[in-house]
C-alpha cells in the first residue's frame, strides 16, 4: 500500500457521507461475501466499506478501523495493528494525524495527544469543524518501587558484597581489540568456565535468567518454563540461607554466570577468553533479581493523557506462553 493507492480512498467526516458512499458503490461480482471497494476496485481487499447494522465501517484489510455511527459519533479501532498503513488510513480519511509509539497509536486532535492500543476503541465527534474525543483512554506504565528494590538488595546483600569484591579484584584496564580504546574489563578464560561448570553446556542452564526479549534472538519461541528454570537456578546460587560449605563455590559460579551473560546472551562461549566491561556486571544482577521479583518491585501508575509508556518494564509483567 502506498501514497498513490491511499489517494483513491475518499475523505469522510460524517455518517451521512459514509452512508451515501456505501450505497453508491457496487459490490464486486463473484465474491461469496459482499465487498464494496473503497477507492480503486482492484484494492478492494485492502480498503472496503460495509454496513454493520446501521453503522458504516471503513475497513483496512480485515479491521474496521473507522466506524461511523448513526448518532454522529466516529469510533476508531486498530485491533492491535499499530502499523504505518493504519495510521495512513486514519490520517487520510479523517484528517487526523496518527503515528505509532511502542505498540500504541498516538492521535493528535485539536492540539492534544490521545492514545489507542490493542482492543481499545476511541470515540470521536466532529463539532464546529473540530474533532472532540468523547472517551479518552488512559495509558498506564510501570515504575520501580525504591523501597521494594532496597528490600530485594538487602535480602541478597551477601552476594552483592561478594560480587562487588569479585569485580574490583578482577578488573583490569586493557584494550581487548586494537580498534577499541582502553577501558576497565574483566577477563575470564574458557578454561575457567570449564573448571567451574564442568561441561560448558551446563552454563546454558542460566541462559534465560533474565527475560528481556531484546537479549534473545527468536524470543517468541522461548517458553516461560525456560525463564523460570534459569531464574530459579541462578537464584539458588546466591541464596543467603544456603549451606555455608557450598556458598562460596556457588557465589563464584553465579559471578561467572553473570559475566557469561553479559558477553554472550546465549551463553555459547566459543572464544578462548571472554572480556566484559566491569561496569555492566552488577547492574545485570539488579535486572535479574528485579525481574524475578517484578510483582513486588514494580508499581503501576497512570500516565498523563497522550503519553505512552517507555516500555522498559512492561514485558516484566507480561504472561509468557
Amino acid at each position: 500500500m502506498g501514497y498513490a493507492t491511499i489517494r483513491r480512498v475518499p475523505r469522510v467526516l460524517y455518517y451521512q457521507e459514509a452512508l451515501k458512499i456505501h450505497d453508491s458503490i457496487k459490490p464486486l461480482r463473484g465474491r461469496a461475501i459482499e465487498i464494496r471497494p473503497l477507492g480503486n476496485r482492484r484494492d478492494a481487499d485492502t480498503y472496503h466499506i460495509r454496513k454493520n447494522g446501521d453503522a458504516i465501517e471503513l475497513v483496512l484489510y480485515k479491521t474496521p478501523v473507522i466506524t461511523f455511527m448513526p448518532d454522529g459519533d466516529v469510533v476508531l479501532f486498530i485491533d492491535g495493528y499499530n502499523s504505518v498503513s493504519t495510521h495512513q488510513f486514519i490520517d487520510h480519511v479523517l484528517n487526523i494525524r496518527a503515528n505509532g509509539a511502542r505498540r500504541t497509536t498516538v492521535l493528535t486532535i485539536s492540539g492534544q495527544k490521545y492514545t489507542i492500543a490493542d482492543k481499545e476503541k476511541l470515540r470521536l465527534r466532529l463539532e464546529d469543524g473540530n474533532w472532540h474525543v468523547i472517551n479518552p483512554t488512559a495509558q498506564w506504565g510501570w515504575k520501580l518501587n525504591r523501597k521494594e528494590i532496597t528490600n530485594v538488595r538487602t535480602k541478597y546483600s551477601e552476594f552483592y558484597k561478594y560480587l562487588k569484591g569479585f569485580v574490583n579484584l578482577r578488573t583490569e584496564v586493557k584494550q581487548p581489540h586494537r580498534w577499541h580504546p582502553e577501558k576497565e574489563y574483566i577477563t575470564v578464560e574458557q578454561s575457567e568456565f570449564k573448571s567451574v561448570f564442568e561441561r560448558m553446556v551446563h552454563i546454558r542452564e542460566y541462559a534465560f535468567m533474565d527475560k528481556r526479549g531484546k537479549q534473545h534472538l527468536n524470543w517468541t519461541n522461548v517458553r516461560a518454563e525456560q525463564y523460570e528454570t534459569s531464574a530459579k537456578a541462578f537464584e539458588y546460587l546466591i541464596r543467603p540461607d544456603q549451606p555455608e560449605e557450598g556458598k562460596h563455590t556457588n557465589f563464584y559460579k553465579a559471578a561467572l554466570a553473570l559475566i557469561a551473560k553479559v558477553d554472550t546472551d546465549t551463553m555459547d562461549i566459543r572464544t578462548d577468553e571472554v572480556n566484559v566491561r566491569s561496569k555492566h556486571i552488577v547492574p545485570l544482577l539488579d535486572d535479574v533479581l528485579f525481574m524475578l521479583y517484578a510483582d513486588q518491585v514494580l508499581v503501576r501508575y497512570q500516565l498523563p493523557m497522550g503519553k505512552v509508556s517507555s516500555g522498559i518494564y512492561e514485558h516484566w509483567m507480561m504472561g509468557w506462553e
